[in-house]
């Protein structure tokens, strides 16, 4: 639990997404009722996919061709630099004086796509040779190293992967090297590239991946109550976060909100996916979160997991009815809209958290009657993440 006198707080962030890349405009997509799905043909077949909106990939492409290193890296690593260097300046820490800023970046699928793309190349050489940086290029410590040399930083540079919750194991691991005072500020969020042939491959032989592909929200999370079926869906993106202590005597800071909690949980794993499908596992992070909030105000929203599957998120709802009862917060979940990132799915939630917050406002979802959404002041939300591997966190934020 954090002391009232050790804060933790989001004094930036930077992002890209399906939704944009800068702050209004996220905002302003989040508003409309249209998705940012297009089908685009993977493996002969096609598929309703979420890619980066076309400012963010114009950026993107620019930041590759500007250097000889950057066109080398994975579009993963990319996004990180791209994200990072954002949250660096919203932050306004070019001139803070901090010595020791560390990175803590994660992604699932890590350097998926150059990945592929080198393993087919040496599959179709004569000699079976690849190319000499492949090792170095497509390791997972790219999405922060990356990061730490472009902004010249020179505090701890860690990299990790548990899936889905890999973001929120990104934050809590900074608040801990912050909270011990190894560290004077830290950037930690996740990314994800899966919008490859393999990615699509191995949702199809999953069977989870949405059979709609032409409808007007191919992904529809908590939507199959009436007519069940899997509409799980890919997108791209990534969201990283400005974090330091702000102590009640520095005036000059300006936060966004504050982390009140974190909440992990662990379960020995029912089945390959990590599903309990009594939701007892993300019951235990978000009752985690919230016996170790900083004020006893109740939670105003919820941005769940919701990734469309049938059984994931029976289970979700499951725990939230278990731990809520009769007083239900208002629930949401962005992936109708820009489907599942993987890494990042958590920490563009977070970042829809800050901007729901900030803008005092919560949303429905566009094909459900009822989903538990009144009309209330957003001052505190918590954002779910779920694993594989049995893997669960939840996070809870405020206003200042």
């Amino acid at each position: 639990m954090l002391e009232k006198n050790q804060l933790i707080a989001i004094t930036g962030f930077g992002s890209l997404s399906p939704l944009g890349i800068d702050r209004d405009e996220v905002w302003n997509n989040y508003l409309n009722g249209d998705t940012c799905f297009q089908n685009t043909i993977f493996n002969q077949k096609e598929y309703p996919v979420a890619p980066l909106n076309p400012a963010a990939e114009k950026q993107l492409k620019e930041l590759e061709q500007s250097g000889k290193n950057f066109k080398r890296l994975d579009r993963s690593a990319l996004m990180a630099v791209m994200a990072g260097k954002k949250a660096f300046d919203d932050a306004g820490w070019k001139n803070s004086g901090y010595k020791n800023i560390g990175v803590n970046i994660g992604s699932s699928r890590g350097a998926t796509g150059l990945w592929e793309k080198l393993h087919e190349e040496y599959l179709k050489s004569p000699e079976q040779e690849t190319f000499l940086l492949t090792s170095p290029l497509t390791t997972l410590g790219n999405v922060s190293s990356e990061v730490a040399s472009y902004l010249e930083l020179y505090g701890p540079v860690i990299s990790n992967s548990t899936t889905c919750s890999t973001a929120f194991q990104s934050i809590g691991n900074a608040i801990a090297w912050l909270k011990a005072g190894m560290a004077d500020a830290f950037l930690a969020g996740g990314v994800e590239a899966p919008l490859t042939k393999f990615t699509l491959a191995q949702t199809e032989t999953l069977g989870i991946y949405t059979k709609d592909i032409h409808a007007k929200y191919p992904a529809r999370p908590f939507g199959s109550e009436e007519n069940p079926k899997n509409t799980f869906t890919l997108g791209e993106g990534g969201a990283i976060f400005a974090l330091e202590i702000i102590h009640e005597e520095l005036k000059n800071k300006k936060p966004l909100v504050i982390i009140e909690s974190l909440g992990f949980a662990y379960d020995r794993p029912p089945s390959a996916t990590g599903l309990n499908p009594d939701g007892s596992l993300l019951y235990k992070s978000m009752k985690n979160a919230m016996d170790n909030m900083l004020t006893p105000d109740p939670v105003d929203l919820v941005l769940m997991h919701g990734t469309g599957t049938v059984k994931g998120d029976a289970a979700e709802m499951n725990a939230i009815k278990n731990l809520f009862k009769d007083d239900m917060p208002n629930l949401f979940s962005n992936k109708w809209k820009i489907g599942h990132t993987y890494a990042a799915s958590a920490a563009l939630h977070l970042e829809l958290a800050i901007l729901c917050i900030l803008h005092n406002k919560s949303f429905n979802l566009p094909y459900l009657n009822v989903l538990h959404n009144k009309e209330r002041n957003i001052k505190k939300a918590m954002i779910n993440a779920t694993g594989f591997g049995g893997n669960a966190s939840s996070l809870i934020i405020s206003k200042i």
